[in-house]
């Protein structure tokens, strides 16, 4: 057996003054991770599931269940889209082991995730800023200490759906990223997930 074959794996070092962060994968995965959340925002808004009323007789009803649930894959499909945009538009340099190459995909997702929260959290914020300077809450002094306990409970079940949000959607986009990483140093092509009334026919 010659020395060749146990010759170990190496990874060459970036050149100098080149990254593997691409950013501009990650401002587009960001950009649709934004935008699908707007729209999946809108669409649970138009539906009802934006905002529960926990004041009903029977407690906390289905409807907080939903609102949750709604919470969760909102950032979960929104960090997937994202994370799949930026692992397929990655640069694949060709210079590093297959486990590099995808730890390089789903750092990127990560990083998509990333950027997407913290814009959709300072734009939350300083909408809720806004909203609060215009019209400021006032005490209403009708509502009872159970009334109250009640809309505790529901704000602490959705303040919890929105961290487990969280969570899942920056796996989703980590896995997403790997995904879309495969998918083009395979040379998978689009047209492959498109339906046959969604692909371009020849003249």
């Amino acid at each position: 057996m010659s020395d060749s074959d146990h010759k170990p794996v190496t990874t060459p070092a970036a050149k100098p003054g080149v990254s593997y962060i691409e950013w501009g994968a990650i401002f587009a995965g960001a950009v649709v991770a934004g935008a699908l959340t707007v729209v999946l925002t809108q669409f649970g808004a138009g539906i009802g599931l934006a905002t529960a009323d926990p004041t009903l007789e029977d407690g906390l009803t289905w409807g907080i269940f939903l609102v949750g649930l709604w919470l969760v894959l909102i950032p979960f499909a929104s960090a997937s889209a994202g994370g799949y945009v930026a692992g397929r538009m990655r640069s694949h340099f060709g210079d590093g082991t297959e486990d590099e190459s995808e730890f390089r995909d789903g750092i990127h997702g990560i990083v998509v995730w990333a950027l997407a929260t913290v814009a959709m959290g300072l734009a939350a914020g300083f909408s809720a800023a806004v909203s609060s300077a215009m019209a400021p809450a006032a005490a209403d002094p009708e509502v009872s200490a159970e009334m109250m306990q009640l809309m505790q409970s529901a704000s602490t079940i959705t303040a919890f759906a929105a961290g487990a949000g969280a969570v899942l959607g920056a796996a989703g986009a980590w896995f997403a990223a790997l995904a879309g990483g495969n998918h083009r140093d395979e040379g998978i092509a689009i047209s492959a997930f498109r339906g046959p009334f969604f692909r371009r026919t020849q003249p």
